[in-house]
């Protein structure tokens, strides 16, 4: 540690006296993520934290973008509970007018420990968070609520609502854009400072003006969730045929049967914590929900904790010239607790501290 002389100690007084906030980077409760809050599944915590047991960063924002029934509802939602097992109170700030208290509950949310504030345009949205917030900071409460908005691509100017009531069909110029933007300034150094974790959801959409498909899709309101959240995944998803293996379905109707779920693909197309651009697939059953150990299989062989050689698998040669431990099929190790827990789960976390952080070397 670099000890500071007095001489500049006391140049950093009168700072502080202009704002009581100005302290040292290790000492500032407004620079450090102190706690994770699970998503509910270890690969996504992965690349969102660089850790299988981290998650979203509490008191920060975090979006999650896509296209529709791309499982950002559930997975939000799915935060939102797990925050409520941390103790937390749940706060959803609702813009489709299209939640369902008794879906929630399938989730692990406690609807009746959960505050619902439906909200139309962007200047309520703002407005209502921010004297929350003010609440929060003066209750001092910190890290005691989570706070989610679903969507923001859905919040409607106060013009386009005044426009469209008196029949205007001109389209509003950014109005709704540079609103959005606002909100986030706003409420981005307000969330740190409460101690509140915030989650959205947005739409995505390709961008016409495009002249080649790019990775990063174009998000609805602007760059401002971009600019200002601490942390943006990008879904992306593909439809599963039915697969016998992953459960019966033989009540469901025979439409119905033809897609058991889908695979996610999560994309952090932005990370303040570990290096972006990471990415995992995981499984979401539309009846059994986010599996918690989707994907982790692929992330254990991607980061040589396991060799896959054609169908079989095995452990790393721990000695040069000597294979490693064959163990076989997936199917026979799959449900094998203890290879999970004291082998393949604890040297992938080694695995992920090395290669997802930030070094000096």
């Amino acid at each position: 540690m670099t000890k500071i002389d007095k001489e500049t100690l006391k140049v950093f007084e009168k700072l502080e006296k202009l704002n009581p906030e100005a302290k040292f980077l290790s000492e500032s409760a407004l620079s450090t993520v102190n706690d994770w809050v699970d998503t509910g599944c270890m690969v996504l915590n992965a690349i969102i934290s660089g850790s299988l047991y981290g998650g979203v960063p509490m008191g920060r924002i975090t979006g999650f973008s896509g296209p529709s029934a791309a499982g950002k509802t559930y997975i939000i939602n799915k935060i939102l509970a797990n925050g409520q097992k941390k103790g937390m109170v749940p706060v959803i700030f609702d813009t489709e007018a299209a939640i369902d208290a008794s879906s929630t509950v399938g989730v692990g949310l406690d609807s009746d420990s959960v505050k619902y504030v439906p909200v139309q345009t962007v200047e309520d949205c703002r407005n209502q968070i921010s004297a929350f917030l003010d609440g929060v900071i003066e209750a001092k409460m910190r890290d005691k609520f989570i706070l989610s908005i679903d969507s923001l691509g859905n919040l409607a100017s106060q013009k386009e609502i005044d426009d469209a009531e008196k029949g205007k069909t001109a389209m509003d110029m950014g109005t709704r854009a540079k609103g959005l933007k606002s909100m986030m300034r706003l409420l981005t150094f307000k969330a740190a400072q409460a101690g509140v974790t915030i989650l959205f959801s947005n739409h995505t959409y390709d961008d016409p003006a495009a002249m080649f498909p790019t990775l990063v899709k174009a998000q609805s309101g602007g760059k401002g969730p971009v600019y200002l959240a601490s942390v943006l995944v990008q879904l992306a998803k593909r439809d599963e045929k039915h697969d016998a293996s992953r459960g019966s379905s033989d009540e469901l109707l025979p439409e119905a049967n033809k897609v058991s779920g889908t695979t996610l693909r999560a994309l952090t197309v932005k990370n303040r914590f570990v290096p972006p651009f990471l990415e995992c697939e995981v499984y979401l059953n539309f009846k059994r929900g986010l599996d918690k150990y989707s994907g982790l299989r692929e992330m254990a062989v991607n980061h040589g904790v396991i060799v896959q050689t054609g169908s079989t698998f095995q452990l790393p040669s721990e000695k040069e010239g000597v294979p490693g431990k064959k163990i076989g099929y997936y199917k026979n190790w799959k449900d094998d607790e203890t290879l999970w827990d004291e082998v393949i789960l604890p040297g992938l976390e080694e695995k992920l501290k090395k290669q997802y952080s930030y070094s000096v070397d």
